[in-house]
């Protein structure tokens, strides 16, 4: 019987605590300066499921004296293993006359009751001011100028920006006359095939290189490549991503039955080959490559027109006369002449800044 009285008694106490409401209000300077500024920290402890309702000033006036800046609330904890909760606002508050203010409790709502802080109190002090010597008094100073602007440092860093790209110029043209190199790189053109000569040119890399003859599997990949580039590139289709079956029914309408049917054989060999691991014999990949060829013939367009050509520079080694060295050794004596000037005014136009 005891032990059920002890365990009521500890319940009750427990809801006690909990339902227990703190409200502290606390101020963190008692004494300010006209026109400084104080906090006053209100703290309300409450269960956790409870509705806590601050004070508001709306008219901004915490009492007739004492000004309301900023309502905020700055922090918000779990205690009791979250069974409360603690929320605290902080109030900015000025005030411009000096007295001592008497602030009465804050009032907050918890669960539609009303509870109350302890009062407060402020004192605002005045500056002392030697009426006696007015002559102390001094008028608004005017606007300070700024001691550097960036119109003051533009020229400069021009001049730099141009200085350093004239040492870069300089020491390129003394390295390329060094190594006996070109100053600038020429251009030599160089030719795009069409596809049916580039995939001709191709196969015959493939032919003639005899290890992969040996390896029917990577010979028939190699030269079903070949055929699926040339394809893509002649009829605009995406053969490389197509099975062999899709190249075929695609090509139905743009090339001879013929042809297309040395095409299939060729292509079921290759899947075959690559697959199902098939081994030909020597004189069936003579006859695939064949097919390719024929394939390659019956289809490609003649281009008339001069072949596309497009820009390769080609690195070469230059022999160059005693004069053109002499002139290129003048040149370059003639920029470093002109950086010597440069980093003159840079320095100059510096030293008349700072100083």
């Amino acid at each position: 019987m005891m032990k059920i009285v002890v365990i009521l008694a500890g319940l009750l106490l427990s809801l006690t605590v909990n339902a227990q409401v703190t409200v502290h209000a606390s101020l963190d300077s008692t004494d300010i300066f006209i026109g400084q500024q104080a906090h006053i920290a209100l703290k309300v402890t409450a269960d956790s499921k409870s509705k806590v309702v601050f004070p508001v000033y709306p008219s901004k006036q915490l009492v007739k004296g004492v000004e309301v800046l900023k309502e905020e609330v700055v922090a918000t904890e779990k205690l009791n293993n979250g069974e409360q909760q603690s929320i605290t606002k902080c109030y900015t508050i000025t005030s411009f006359d000096s007295a001592i203010y008497y602030l009465p409790p804050m009032k907050v709502k918890v669960d539609a009751k009303e509870y109350e802080s302890k009062s407060l109190a402020l004192k605002v002090l005045t500056l002392d001011v030697d009426t006696l010597h007015l002559d102390k008094f001094f008028g608004p100073k005017s606007i300070a100028e700024v001691p550097y602007s960036w119109q003051d440092w533009k020229g400069i860093f021009q001049m730099s920006l141009l200085l350093i790209l004239m040492l870069f110029f300089a020491g390129y043209i003394a390295l390329q006359i060094h190594n006996n190199k070109p100053i600038f790189k020429r251009l030599r053109l160089k030719a795009i095939l069409p596809p049916h000569l580039w995939a001709i040119k191709e196969i015959e890399k493939l032919q003639e290189d005899p290890a992969k003859k040996d390896d029917t599997k990577e010979y028939y990949s190699e030269l079903t490549d070949v055929l699926r580039s040339y394809i893509q590139r002649r009829y605009g289709f995406n053969a490389l991503e197509m099975t062999s079956t899709e190249i075929i029914d695609k090509l139905m309408s743009n090339a001879d039955n013929t042809s297309i049917e040395e095409l299939r054989e060729l292509f079921v060999t290759a899947d075959l080959a690559k697959f199902a691991k098939l081994q030909t014999r020597l004189n069936e990949n003579d006859e695939n490559l064949l097919r390719a060829m024929n394939f390659i013939d019956a289809t490609k367009i003649e281009e008339k027109e001069n072949i596309k050509e497009k820009p390769k520079v080609v690195p070469q080694e230059i022999k160059r006369s005693n004069r053109e060295r002499l002139m290129l050794k003048f040149a370059i004596t003639i920029v470093l002449m002109l950086c010597a000037g440069l980093l003159f005014e840079i320095c100059r136009s510096i030293y008349n800044l700072l100083y």
